[in-house]
């Protein structure tokens, strides 16, 4: 009897140690481990609890007493993989799209996501930001003056890397390490000429991946058009940094990414697909197969834009809500991607 009622006791111990963890990971892939386990506790006697939990929950499940007892729908789904001893897919809802801070490994597969930046400042405060710490020279907006085609950074960086043409350009944007603006800048915001993201970030002392070309969402955008437009791939009727909201994976947050137009129709390119930096692992993370994505990707698949704040190069500028600035007719199109 004594022994039955130790097994029992463990067996609740292994079902909310479990749901403790799901509950700390509620953005994480979930993973099972006897660690969960008092020190101490038998091989044997972890088996025998954790076939407890399987047959004394035939009867748990299949009642309403999850409910009552306060699971939500995620637990509920997998405390049922748990009883048909799925380990697997022991995952929560809705996060397809999340790398596992857990995950020890520099490679994980995971869905193609842009890295956006979840605490970014919104939309006015954000015009308001760059007013406050950018010295405009030219154009209309402060914006406008983080893309620099015609800086020669840009020209040497072509030549250094030898890239010949927009997908050779692309691949090497897509090389770039994301890095939060908190750990590279210890600032919530911060915005940098791609001259000094390309030939200066490698050497910061805050580089936590010392020697690599790094920075977020706005630097890469804006650093990649300024390429396309040197090498004469499009011009500035054709290429434009878009800054807007969006929504990947459940998670929504500002980003910066690039448009191109070709055969009358604008499509996104986004450079932050690649590998970055996790905060929590403090690794840097290489999505597998990261480095085939295809130039058109998002010509033929959903980006998925919550809302779109401004279109801008180093020549024009259009605030999206207003239809204000200086753009040609051509950027008042939207993309169908979205």
């Amino acid at each position: 009897m004594k022994r039955s009622i130790l097994f029992f006791l463990l067996a609740m111990i292994l079902m909310c140690s479990v749901y403790a963890v799901a509950d700390e990971n509620d953005s994480q892939s979930m993973y099972f481990s006897s660690s969960y386990f008092e020190e101490g506790v038998s091989a044997n006697m972890k088996v025998r609890a954790q076939q407890t939990v399987l047959m004394t929950g035939q009867q748990f499940f299949g009642s309403n007493m999850l409910q009552r007892s306060g699971f939500n729908q995620n637990q509920m789904s997998n405390m049922q993989s748990m009883k048909n001893g799925n380990m697997e897919n022991m995952r929560p809802q809705n996060t397809r799209n999340t790398v596992p801070s857990v995950i020890p490994s520099q490679n994980v597969p995971v869905d193609l996501v842009p890295r956006m930046q979840q605490e970014m400042i919104d939309r006015e405060e954000l015009r308001d930001f760059l007013k406050d710490n950018t010295l405009m020279m030219t154009g209309v907006s402060q914006f406008q003056e983080y893309v620099t085609p015609y800086d020669d950074a840009m020209q040497d960086y072509l030549e250094d890397e030898d890239l010949n043409d927009k997908y050779n350009i692309y691949e090497a944007a897509v090389s770039w390490i994301w890095v939060s603006d908190s750990t590279l800048n210890n600032k919530q915001e911060a915005w940098i000429t791609p001259a000094e993201f390309l030939t200066e970030t490698p050497d910061y002392d805050s580089n936590p991946v010392s020697g690599e070309i790094v920075s977020d969402c706005e630097e890469q955008a804006n650093t990649l058009v300024s390429l396309l437009i040197t090498s004469g791939e499009y011009d500035e009727s054709t290429a434009r940094v878009v800054i807007g909201q969006v929504n990947f994976g459940g998670s929504s947050g500002g980003h910066a990414w690039v448009e191109l137009y070709e055969g009358g129709e604008w499509f996104p390119l986004d450079a932050t697909v690649g590998p970055y930096y996790d905060d929590d692992t403090s690794k840097v993370v290489y999505p597998d197969d990261y480095e085939d994505i295809d130039f058109y990707y998002f010509q033929d698949e959903d980006y998925s834009v919550v809302d779109l704040w401004y279109y801008y190069n180093n020549e024009y500028f259009m605030d999206v809500s207003s239809g204000t600035g200086n753009a040609p007719d051509n950027w008042n199109d939207t993309s169908s991607s979205y």
